[in-house]
């Protein structure tokens, strides 16, 4: 079942296409990556999905049911965009109570299990005008969960976290999902912390949706190369490509290889180059990480 579908939607701000024919599928259970660089019309189409405007061409559909404002699916939203605001006067407690209240809520134990999950205990009394933005953000998540919604919309939900605090949001995040069966479309500029939780990834770029790929195919989409430094590169470079290998020289003036089998054989080139006379000074396997790949895709 896909919990979110959208076909062809877009949205456009006078001459500028925020989101450009966008078609996503996100599965039950599943955690969807939406990942861009700031700009690349994360938030819109966020809102877009939440009802929050309306779109000018295209559909939404959520749980299977067109989305509409007064529909029961909503009940069965949780959601947090951009940075999530608070009553600035009241407490953590306070505005988990409120949001308890609007929601009509019948178990006030959901209120004291938020804040022990996210770690708010020493800062229930404390009035959210005085959070920092990290703890700004539990309380976000905090009010987005208090009714165990089914699918979970998050916009830039690691944004002013200490690394504890993504680690721990982010085996959160996975424990919903595993335990809880919660569906998560979540979106994010950063794709290494995108590629350690989602199990698939769509990446957005100028409001068009590029590419998705599942997280498990990431490495195998990654580029490599074999990179070899020698005691003499201009006669190295003849040698190992009349050895029926693809050299070439790079920028800095060392040998590399994207060839499959020079990547996963270095020890035996190693031993061509000594026998040759041509001891490597470095040889290395250089693997692209992650943001090269997320630029190289998008076309920078």
């Amino acid at each position: 079942m896909n919990v979110i579908q959208t076909e062809k939607l877009t949205k456009k701000f006078g001459e500028t296409v925020a989101v450009d024919e966008v078609s996503i599928h996100v599965r039950e259970g599943e955690i969807y990556g939406f990942l861009g660089l700031n700009g690349a019309g994360k938030t819109t189409a966020i809102r877009l999905l939440l009802g929050m405007i309306k779109p000018d061409a295209g559909t939404i559909a959520l749980f299977g049911q067109t989305a509409k404002q007064a529909a029961p699916i909503w009940n069965e939203v949780g959601y947090m965009v951009e940075t999530p605001c608070s009553y600035p006067n009241l407490s953590v407690r306070e505005n988990l109570e409120v949001c308890y209240r609007l929601r009509g809520l019948k178990d006030k134990k959901q209120i004291d299990k938020m804040i022990a999950v996210l770690q708010l205990g020493q800062y229930e009394h404390k009035k959210a005008k005085f959070l920092s933005l990290g703890n700004n953000q539990r309380l976000g998540l905090a009010k987005a969960l208090l009714h165990n919604p089914k699918l979970l919309i998050l916009d830039e939900p690691i944004n002013g976290l200490d690394p504890a605090g993504i680690v721990e949001i982010r085996e959160f995040l996975k424990d919903l999902v595993n335990h809880h069966a919660t569906t998560i479309f979540l979106s994010s500029h950063i794709l290494s912390e995108i590629a350690k939780v989602a199990t698939r990834i769509g990446i957005v770029h100028q409001g068009k949706l590029i590419k998705e790929i599942n997280t498990k195919d990431l490495e195998h989409q990654i580029m490599k190369k074999l990179c070899v430094n020698t005691v003499d590169n201009h006669k190295a470079l003849q040698f190992l490509n009349g050895k029926d290998f693809i050299f070439a020289t790079n920028d800095s003036g060392f040998l590399e290889s994207e060839e499959p089998k020079a990547i996963v054989q270095p020890e035996y080139i190693s031993t061509l180059l000594v026998n040759a006379g041509l001891p490597p000074k470095m040889i290395r396997v250089v693997e692209e990480d992650l943001e090269a790949y997320f630029l190289r895709i998008i076309g920078n």
